[in-house]
């Protein structure tokens, strides 16, 4: 897992040999060595993340602000590869704001036999009245200095709505993906094909149509210097459902499947132990172009189909995995309905000659 420090200029995450140095003035991201943990100033941890999501600015006078994977399920595994499943995601706004409670999941190492709710608040009645007391005198001295006119407040309502859908998204639609060693983008049959290199780092290996923080890992993936620092940060994301179970085949049952008539037989070996494999469906829902089917129709000049999806079932019978991909989207024409009545005309609205 991934600590965070906060200190009084950054946010710092630390994962074993890697830091990502987040300033709370800039909103900048700046990847180093774990051992540059020890040039900050008084850090504090104050818990424990999952992986980076990305930075994003949904406004051009709001602030940046930090996503992480707060809480994670585990989906099952692709031959040696675990894939997860987000469950909640922590926003952590890089400026000298406070965050908020955050909820993160306390470090060991830290926090070692201390109880969440005390690191929050002051024990005792006194030292809660105090803080609500100062917190009060702050709001209220930050209201008098500078009256908000209702350009700005209408602004902070825009900031806030959109943070709230973005937190949403991700915490109940439970549609969001990721593998830390797999590469969820890429069906099967690619990732074996000789165009596809194992080699390189798992966000230069993506198919970015299906790589749903390619925008907001932007600023990361554009550094430079030292590569394997700021490659380590990256953390594809896709949208869709993975699905994995493990089955067994157990020849010794009740019904009959030990008798010589029903057990299978592979050359000159019978089987009788049990056989284990894995079955699993990985959906992919393309990033360009993705909303509802009344409001997206057709294709783009860029070509990006409207409700692109992309579905691949797969059998994985150790060593061997076999793999079947099907996809599906609008059909690929300049075409729109108008309205939303049922079963509408579609009217194409272009007529170049491809």
């Amino acid at each position: 897992m991934i600590q965070v420090f906060h200190t009084e200029d950054h946010y710092i995450l630390q994962d074993g040999d890697f830091t990502l140095w987040c300033s709370r003035t800039t909103g900048a991201l700046e990847p180093k060595k774990g051992i540059d943990l020890c040039s900050a100033w008084n850090p504090v941890c104050i818990g424990m993340v999952y992986g980076v999501i990305g930075k994003v600015k949904v406004h051009p006078e709001s602030e940046w602000s930090l996503l992480l994977i707060k809480q994670r399920a585990h989906v099952g595994r692709i031959d040696i590869h675990d894939i997860y499943k987000i469950h909640k995601i922590a926003v952590i706004p890089l400026s000298g704001n406070d965050p908020g409670e955050l909820d993160l999941e306390l470090c060991r190492m830290h926090h070692f036999g201390i109880k969440k709710a005390s690191l929050a608040e002051p024990d005792g009645s006194t030292g809660k009245q105090i803080q609500k007391k100062l917190k009060s005198i702050k709001i209220a001295a930050s209201e008098n200095i500078k009256p908000k006119n209702k350009e700005s407040k209408d602004k902070d309502k825009f900031i806030k709505r959109i943070m709230e859908e973005l937190v949403k998204m991700f915490n109940e639609s439970d549609s969001f993906y990721f593998s830390e060693t797999f590469d969820l983008t890429n069906s099967i049959h690619k990732q074996y094909s000789s165009s596809y290199s194992p080699k390189k780092f798992l966000w230069e290996r993506v198919d970015n149509r299906f790589f749903w923080n390619y925008h907001m890992t932007k600023e990361i993936r554009e550094i430079s210097r030292d590569p394997e620092l700021w490659s380590h940060w990256i953390l594809p994301v896709i949208q869709g459902y993975v699905q994995i179970e493990h089955c067994i085949m157990d020849f010794k049952g009740d019904k009959g499947l030990s008798d010589s008539t029903h057990t299978p037989e592979f050359g000159n070996t019978k089987y009788t132990a049990p056989l284990e494999y894995d079955i699993g469906i990985i959906s992919r829902r393309n990033r360009n172009r993705a909303g509802t089917r009344s409001k997206k129709r057709g294709l783009e000049d860029t070509g990006a189909c409207a409700n692109y999806v992309e579905t691949e079932q797969f059998l994985e019978f150790k060593p061997h995995i076999v793999s079947f991909v099907q996809v599906r989207g609008s059909i690929p024409v300049y075409w729109s309905q108008s309205g939303y009545k049922y079963r509408p005309p579609p009217r194409l609205d272009k007529d170049t000659k491809l």
